[in-house]
């Protein structure tokens, strides 16, 4: 008999955030090619009060109404987000099948927004079987980070490794930013950047609260353009255009966006993270500090300037070690490498 796995998530898209949680999902469908696996996801999230209020209660009942009363046992559930996602995992366990194994991939914010850490958040760390961080740099953060617990990378949609090399002068945007428009991805900063970046092309690619204040912002730069929500396709020929992808993030765990450009061989200058000390470890040179926020705008200039005035033979070796750093996180390997973690539990339970 197939094993019963089940992939629960408490993040969803919303219509402030349509692609919010695509990352879990894209993980989800390269590991149902290998073995028949089950998703459950937040899926009445929007950013009203009354759901802000509820949506954990609702997301609770809609779990137990599933799988906790169904007829059917799982054997195995992969929380992604540890906190508070693990409390869903705790009353299967407790109240439908005391066998089921638990694994857990924590992302980030999982881990940022907890610290310190509770009694009662490492009291639920004691239920998972199986740990998974996104990031080393996350991982050394954790609460509970056995030696063995893996770092794997959500994974990245196989749409990005099937991209065509385009040198620097045939692309035709300078600067690139994917994401939320939120304060964590420095939308603040950004706004802060844009009279110093007024001789640059500018693509601002995402939605979020921080729309408003951008769309007023670039009124008087009309080398920007604020082209909101794309799918992967679309983000690929961005990617591709674009001489440099920029993140400003206060907080990244990994970055799945900086993973996306360097595979359609686009170099990232990047805001010192978790996520951008372990994907630009062998070119900290692209890597700014943010101990200082005075001192940020005029180091991330001055990088800015470096990356873009380098020899064409430079950038095209930037833009080869940033394609090979990515490969790997080529959703389909991420998924082998996932599969085997559930073989290997499933297989304690025999």
């Amino acid at each position: 008999m197939d094993p019963r796995i089940l992939i629960l998530t408490n993040m969803g898209p919303k219509a402030s955030a349509p692609f919010q949680g695509q990352f879990v999902r894209t993980q989800m469908q390269a590991l149902s090619a290998l073995l028949p696996v089950q998703y459950f996801y937040m899926s009445w999230h929007s950013d009203s009060r009354i759901n802000r209020l509820l949506k954990y209660p609702v997301l609770f009942l809609q779990f137990v109404w599933r799988f906790v009363l169904s007829r059917q046992k799982l054997d195995l559930l992969h929380v992604h987000f540890f906190y508070p996602t693990i409390y869903l995992a705790i009353v299967y366990k407790v109240l439908r099948n005391p066998k089921v194994k638990i694994m857990v991939t924590c992302h980030g914010s999982d881990i940022y927004y907890y610290e310190p850490f509770s009694a009662l958040y490492r009291w639920c760390s004691r239920w998972v079987d199986q740990w998974v961080y996104s990031s080393r740099p996350l991982k050394a953060r954790a609460w509970q980070a056995p030696d063995d617990a893996p770092v794997i990378a959500a994974g990245i949609d196989a749409t990005f490794a099937q991209t065509e090399f385009l040198s620097r002068e045939q692309k035709d945007i300078d600067l690139l930013y994917v994401g939320s428009l939120d304060q964590n991805k420095g939308m603040d900063r950004l706004i802060r950047l844009l009279p110093a970046l007024a001789g640059y092309r500018l693509a601002l690619v995402g939605k979020g609260p921080y729309q408003s204040r951008l769309e007023q912002a670039i009124q008087a730069y009309p080398n920007v353009q604020l082209l909101g929500p794309k799918n992967s396709d679309e983000l690929k020929a961005l990617y591709q255009r674009s001489r440099c992808f920029l993140s400003l993030s206060r907080n990244e765990s990994f970055g799945l966006v900086m993973t996306e450009a360097m595979a359609c061989y686009t170099p990232v200058i990047a805001t010192q993270t978790d996520g951008s000390l372990q994907q630009l470890a062998d070119r900290p040179e692209w890597i700014v500090p943010q101990q200082d926020e005075a001192r940020l705008d005029a180091v991330l200039l001055e990088k800015i300037q470096q990356l873009l005035s380098l020899s064409a033979s430079n950038y095209q070796a930037l833009q080869q070690v940033g394609r090979a750093q990515a490969m790997p996180a080529v959703v389909s390997q991420v998924a082998l490498q996932v599969q085997q973690l559930y073989l290997r539990l499933l297989q304690d339970n025999d």
